[in-house]
Formats: C-alpha cells, structure tokens, sequence
C-alpha cells in the first residue's frame, strides 16, 4: 500500500522505515495540523505471526529483487513529506519500500565507477610497468653476465691453444735435432717415419699460424640512451661471438694437440727401434772394452722411456757410447802381434773370453801374479792374486774330505805358450798340436786364470783324472769357489780342444753359479759369442 495514497485508511497500519515509525495520520495540506515530527521507536522484536482467519488472511509479496533508489527530498506540498525527508515509496505489489536514485545520483555513480576503473587501470599499467622494467634489468644483467663468462672461456681457449702450438713448436725443434744426428746404431727406417711425422706436425703448425676463423666481436657497453633490452641484445650479441670463437680455438687446440701426440710417438717409435739395432751391435761386439760396453748398455736401457724434450740430447749421448763400443771393437780385432782372431777388450777382467777367435797380445802380462801359499804347485808358477781366497778355500774343503789338490800349470808368458805349441808342432804337426795345445796369444793361461790341476794320484794331464777323487770332486764342487771346467767332454765344436778334465778356469762365484745355475757349460755360450772350433 502506498502511505501516499489520500485513499489510504486511516488506520491502515503504520510501516517501519529504518527504525523510525511513519504515522498514518493526515499529512499537512489536508486540512489537518502538521503532524509531530517522527519519534524513534525501536523496533519490536517479531513475536510469532498469529495467522489470520483462512478468509480474512492477505497474500504476502515478497520485496522486489530489483535494486533500490535513494530519492530527492519531495517538494513541499498536498501529500508530500517535509523538506529533505526520504520516503521509501512501497512496492506496487504490496512489498517492502525501494529506494530510487536521481538522476544526478546515477550520474554520481556512474562517474565514480568511471574514475576506480580509471584508477585500476592506471594502477596495472604502472604496476606492469615497473615490472617490466625490472625484467628487463635482469635480462640485462644476465646478458652482461653471458658476456663475461663467454670472453673468460675465449681467453682460456685462446691460452690453450697458444700452449699447444708453442708445445707443437719446441717438439719440432726437438725433432729436428735428433734427425740430425746420424750413424751406426740408429733405426734408418723409423728414422724415415719420424721424418715424415715431423712433416706433418710442421704443416699443422703452419697452418695454425695462417688461419684466421675468429669472428669480429661487437663491443657492448651500457648505453644510457637506449632501453635495457637493447643493451642486453646488444652484450648477448657480444657473447655469442666469444662464445664461438671459444669453440674455434677448442678446436685448434684439440688440432695442435693432436699433432703433437703423433710427433712424440715417432719419436718413441725411433728411440725404442735404435735401441733394438744396438742391442744386437753390442752383441755382435762383445770383442768391445766391458766398460764401454757397459757405459752403452745403460743407455739402451733407459732409451726407450726418454723424455722429448732430452730426445736430441740422449741420441747424442747413445751415438757417443756406439762409437765407442765399435772403436774399442775394432781395435781388438786389429792384427797386432799376439794371439789369432779379435782381441781380447780388456784382458784383465775376470771374465775374459780367450779362444782360438779371441786372442791376447803378445806384450800382455797379468797385473797381480802371486805364487798362492800353502798350495803344491809343480812348476812354481804364479797365478791372479784375485783368485788366491778362492782356491785356499777350495783346497780346505778338499783336503777335509781327504783329497789333495796340487797345481800342474798356471801362469805362461806369450814366449812359454809358444815354446810349448812348438814342441808339440814337432812331434804332432799342426792339425795334431791344434787339437789340444794353443797357439801364443790364444792360451787361457797366459790370463793367469787357467789352472791345471791335480790330486797326486797319477793322473797330472791325463784324462783319467776325471775317475780319480779330485777329478770327480772338482767336477762336482769347483763352481761354488768360483772355478768351471772349460774343456769338458763333447765340447771341441765349441770351445776348440778336446776334453782335459784337469782344465779348470777361474770366473768368479757369481758367474760360475749362475753358469750352474742356467746349465750353461761354456763361456762363449754364456757370454753369446761365436763357437771357435778352429783359428778361422
């Protein structure tokens, strides 16, 4: 119902509007004095509806969903309210009162949605804004910092390439020293290889010198006047230009790298193959001094593991020690009046060779000839005081169990061996004397390490000493004093002479054991020399 409305009774019911109690009473302009100003009345809490009479009982209509306006204060006049009251007018259906607003009101509103739209508008552009700034600082530093790490990684790849090819060049030089050095000793067909590789390496070299494939590198610096995103396009451009140079001198490095590796392997390849071939010298030169073959023999062994950066310098040092060996070869097997065959290299050592191939000269006399003490000695001929603590100890050991041991023969002189094979040239002619008597120069004895000996039982230089109980006793034990049979028994094809079981030759302990050891019977096969059945 609409209060407004003059047809409306007078005691249609009063409505609450926010809490203030609208009388129904007459309003001023009908006739009637002004009504007393509204009093507030709280409003009552409901009490149960009491239905109405199922007759009498009014419909209920819900207020109207639609959105209530805030009205003007209505003008003075017949049936309106005082100046700037608010009326909620009902709703035509009979609901709660909606509030209505002016025209001025929308407008209001309307301009004031206007203006937050505004706002959060601006508000979003600001914030997209400043985030996209910072982004794009980012993407700037990121790209400075791209930049950085790509020059770092082209200077170490440029070091390493500069390393490599300095490396290259000194392996070169190196190379270029050793391939100079020529002679006896070397391998000529590694020789040939290592050549050709110092070629290749050379060209490699070259070629790294001449090539330029590095790209041009962009500057990049942070330029004020333009946007972050332009500078750092500007340094990602920078770092993918060192980024690629990077990659390039990887690859010149890993080129050089390489050539370097197949340089040094033929410089390895041309140590251990001249070491083979004087290996095989020295064999075939074992006439040499022991201490020029022994100088030579160290150098064999370590040449094959030397250092390039010492190739040249040890090549140097191994054709020295070669030279050597072949001088001191050839000058025993130089014809100087003595024995037949090469010389003897160093007739002193106790371990010299002599045979009908390996003779002594004829001026050679041993330095330390004593007559040996306490030892029966037939001729009273001297023998090496070297030998001497040996053959006392022998002889104690012999006589312990009985047996005596006498010398028959030790030391001759050039001029006593040639007196003797003379004797026997005579009687036996020289086929027959060569059979069991040497030549001067080419007698053991005249090293004063050849003993004959014998035990007194009747046998002196006769092949039945090897049944009497010295013959059977040295036979058995005389190694282990240092002392070997030197003509045994089937050996002539070897050692020249045929079987004298009395012949013992002192070679010292440590060769005499191992020569047990090893089963080895003669010198010329312990040592690897030529068999001498005859002067050759």
């Amino acid at each position: 119902m609409n209060p407004n409305d003059p047809n409306t009774p007078a005691d249609t019911p009063t409505e609450a509007l926010g809490g203030w109690t609208m009388p129904s009473t007459p309003q001023a302009g009908d006739g009637q004095p002004p009504a007393t100003p509204p009093a507030f009345v709280p409003p009552p809490v409901a009490a149960p509806p009491v239905a109405p009479p199922a007759a009498t009982q009014p419909t209920t209509v819900m207020p109207s969903a639609t959105p209530t306006e805030v009205l003007a204060p209505a003008a003075a006049g017949a049936g309106s309210a005082p100046d700037g009251e608010l009326r909620r007018p009902r709703d035509d259906r009979g609901g709660r009162a909606k509030l209505r607003l002016t025209k001025r009101g929308r407008v209001l509103l309307i301009a004031g949605i206007a203006v937050a739209v505004v706002v959060a508008l601006v508000a979003g552009l600001l914030v997209a804004n400043a985030v996209d700034g910072q982004n794009a600082a980012a993407e700037l530093e990121d790209a400075r910092a791209a930049a950085a790490e790509a020059e770092h990684e082209y200077d170490a790849a440029t070091t390493a390439a500069d390393e490599s090819l300095s490396a290259l060049t000194e392996l070169i030089a190196e190379a270029d020293a050793g391939l100079a050095i020529t002679g006896a000793g070397l391998d000529e067909e590694s020789r040939t290889s290592l050549a050709q590789s110092r070629e290749e390496a050379d060209a490699a070299a070259t070629a790294d010198a001449e090539a330029a494939e590095l790209l041009d590198v962009p500057d990049a610096t942070v330029d004020a006047a333009i946007g972050a995103r332009e500078n750092a396009e500007a340094f990602r451009a920078r770092a993918g230009a060192l980024g690629a140079n990077a990659a390039s001198e990887s690859k010149r490095a890993e080129r050089l790298a390489s050539a370097a590796e197949s340089l040094r392997s033929s410089m390895t390849a041309y140590l251990s193959d001249s070491a083979a071939v004087g290996t095989a010298l020295l064999a075939d030169r074992g006439d040499a001094a022991d201490d020029t073959k022994s100088a030579l023999q160290t150098l064999l062994d370590g040449l094959a593991a030397t250092e390039h950066n010492t190739f040249a310098e040890t090549l140097a040092a191994y054709r020295a020690a070669v030279d050597a060996v072949i001088a001191s070869s050839e000058a025993a097997r130089a014809p100087t009046p003595g024995g037949s065959g090469v010389r003897v290299p160093d007739p002193a050592s106790v371990t010299a060779v002599v045979n009908k191939r390996r003779g002594l000269p004829a001026s050679y006399v041993p330095p330390d000839l004593v007559i040996p003490p306490g030892v029966p000695n037939n001729n009273n001929q001297p023998v090496r005081q070297v030998l001497v603590p040996d053959l006392l100890r022998m002889q104690a050991d012999m006589a312990a169990e009985g047996i005596t041991l006498r010398i028959g023969s030790a030391y001759r002189s050039y001029a006593d061996q040639e007196a003797i094979y003379n004797r026997f040239v005579r009687n036996e002619g020289v086929a027959g004397a060569d059979t069991h008597s040497a030549r001067p120069g080419n007698s053991e004895h005249q090293t004063g390490l050849a003993l004959d000996l014998d035990d007194g039982t009747g046998c002196n230089l006769s092949t039945c000493f090897k049944d009497k109980p010295g013959g059977i006793w040295l036979a058995a034990n005389a190694w282990k004093y240092g002392f070997i049979l030197r003509y045994g028994d089937g050996w002539q094809h070897i050692v020249g002479y045929r079987f004298e079981p009395w012949h013992y030759r002192y070679v010292g302990v440590d060769v005499a054991t191992d020569m047990h050891d090893k089963g080895i019977k003669t010198l010329e096969e312990y040592y690897g020399l030529p068999a001498a059945p005859d002067y050759g």
